[in-house]
């Protein structure tokens, strides 16, 4: 079996809920859950139907819903005039608001490889480029504030007679503060601190001002590079922030089942994907460390279906 010993970065249910402030609770999404939570996400028992999963994880239960999935997996050569082996994956994640006055307000997202044997360090493959590596600002909003400042004065005037009275002046400023969703993405090491990075990682941030939750859809791509055909696995996890009001019984209940880890094997033939964000008839396996990341990233706040909205004369 070629399934990672993660037991030891699952958490007490209690130190997972962290309350960090009046309005909200941070949650670390584990793979905890009570029974028909669906948030344990299987391998396919069957012999060569166990790699490369296509539900890679899910929480169907309570007022939100996250999950992910592999929607594309393409094993090729490095290129370039490299003589290494490359992987290219997309995964797709969506946070679903099922009530009103709900939102997830920061959602951090890791994905962590290691090799055949999780010990070795060479065996791991590397994480060479991703999708939103660095930090993009998304959807400007533009607040003005005007602030005005006052003070009166008595002046006097004596000679024959007096006379009393007072000024008023005014200074008013405007203030313009501009303020953004914010998705952040790097690549970073996990299990060492040398060689090829293992990890990628993105932090999605509500708009601060408006609080209107992070994007719905987010879509990404990792490029691997392998020095070898062997077998390799990773572990995606998924931590979000969410109002208050969104009730920790909701998401988890008092057992624990685990998520298999995802595993690949570029000997196996790949399954037919059901979301493809690749089209791999396009793409040079031969050199996919030439393909545009780019094309993979997508985010999406909200779809409005064309036509849904129709004119009628009264």
């Amino acid at each position: 079996m070629y399934i990672r010993d993660i037991s030891s970065d699952i958490q007490d249910l209690g130190e997972d809920h962290v309350q960090n402030d009046a309005g909200s609770f941070e949650l670390s999404l584990q793979p905890l859950g009570d029974l028909g939570s669906g948030y344990h996400t299987k391998n396919d028992p069957r012999p060569g139907h166990q790699y490369h999963r296509y539900d890679v994880t899910q929480q169907r239960k309570g007022p939100i819903s996250v999950r992910c999935n592999m929607t594309d997996v393409i094993h090729g050569q490095m290129g370039g005039g490299s003589d290494e082996q490359a992987t290219l994956i997309a995964l797709l994640f969506r946070f679903d608001v099922l009530e009103n006055a709900r939102r997830i307000s920061r959602a951090e997202i890791t994905v962590d490889f290691f090799g055949e044997d999780p010990t070795d360090r060479f065996s791991r493959p590397g994480v060479s480029a991703i999708s939103f590596n660095n930090e993009f600002s998304l959807v400007e909003e533009t607040e003005t504030k005007s602030i005005t400042r006052g003070a009166e004065m008595s002046i006097g005037m004596s000679q024959f007679a007096e006379l009393s009275g007072s000024l008023k002046w005014e200074e008013t400023t405007e203030r313009t503060r501009k303020s953004y969703t914010r998705v952040i993405g790097s690549t970073d090491y996990e299990s060492f601190n040398s060689g090829a990075y293992d990890r990628a990682r993105w932090v999605l941030l509500e708009n601060e001002s408006l609080n209107t939750g992070v994007p719905k859809v987010f879509r990404t791509g990792i490029l691997l590079q392998r020095e070898d055909m062997e077998k390799f696995g990773c572990d995606v996890r998924i931590k979000i922030k969410a109002d208050v009001r969104s009730r920790l019984e909701d998401f988890f209940g008092g057992w624990k089942a685990d998520d298999d880890t995802v595993l690949f094997n570029p000997r196996e033939k790949m399954p037919a994907r059901q979301l493809q964000a690749v089209e791999s008839g396009k793409v040079d396996t031969k050199n996919l460390g030439n393909f545009d990341l780019g094309a993979i990233g997508n985010i999406e706040f909200m779809r409005v279906g064309k036509g849904a909205i129709k004119e009628v004369t009264l």
